[in-house]
C-alpha cells in the first residue's frame, strides 16, 4: 500500500471558542464517542510519513496528547500535496510516564488508530516512542507499514478542556 492509501485516514485542526468557554458552553472541544480526553497541550511541527522517494513531509502537522486520557491526537496532518485535510485521528492506549509537567515520555505497541470512531487496523501503530520536554514534542513509530516521525514545538496549552 502506498502513502496515498494512508491518506484515507485524514486529519483536521480543532480548538475551542473562548467566548463559549466563558459562557460555559464549550462545544468546540474534541469529543469522540461521548468521551472527553481533555488534551491540554498542542505542538506544531514537521511530520514525515514513509521513507525514501515515496515519503511526504508535512510542515504544519499538529499533535496533542493527554496523560490522563492515555492518548495522542493528530490534527492538521496533511499527508500528501493536494490531499484535503479530513478529520482528527486518535491513538488511544498510549503509556505515559510523567516526570514533571514539562517532562513526559510515552510509548506504545499495537495501538489501533481511530478515525470518526472507526478502527483502522491496517495502520496499527507499533514501536511508538516519544517525549514532550519543555516546549518540544518528538515521536516516531510505524503506522502499518509506514514509518512516521514527528517533531514539533509547543503552540498552545489548554486547547481542550474537560
Amino acid at each position: 500500500m502506498s502513502v496515498i492509501g494512508l491518506l484515507s485516514l485524514g486529519f483536521a485542526a480543532c480548538g475551542s471558542d473562548d467566548e463559549e468557554e466563558e459562557n460555559g458552553n464549550n462545544q468546540n472541544n474534541v469529543v469522540q464517542n461521548g468521551e472527553d480526553p481533555f488534551f491540554s497541550t498542542s505542538y506544531l511541527g514537521k511530520m514525515q510519513v514513509g521513507a525514501g522517494e515515496s515519503s511526504f513531509v508535512n510542515d504544519s502537522a499538529v499533535c496533542a496528547y493527554s496523560v490522563e486520557g492515555k492518548a495522542l491526537v493528530l490534527l492538521n496532518a496533511k499527508l500528501m500535496t493536494g490531499m484535503p485535510t479530513l478529520d482528527t485521528i486518535r491513538m488511544d492506549g498510549v503509556s505515559f510516564t510523567e516526570k514533571s509537567v514539562a517532562d513526559v515520555t510515552f510509548a506504545g505497541e499495537n495501538i489501533v488508530p481511530t478515525w470518526k470512531g472507526k478502527p483502522f487496523e491496517q495502520y496499527t501503530l507499533t514501536s511508538l516512542q516519544g517525549y514532550a520536554k519543555n516546549d518540544s514534542l518528538v515521536f516516531s513509530c510505524m503506522m502499518g507499514q509506514f514509518p512516521v516521525e514527528f517533531a514539533g514545538k509547543l503552540i498552545q496549552t489548554d486547547i481542550m478542556t474537560r
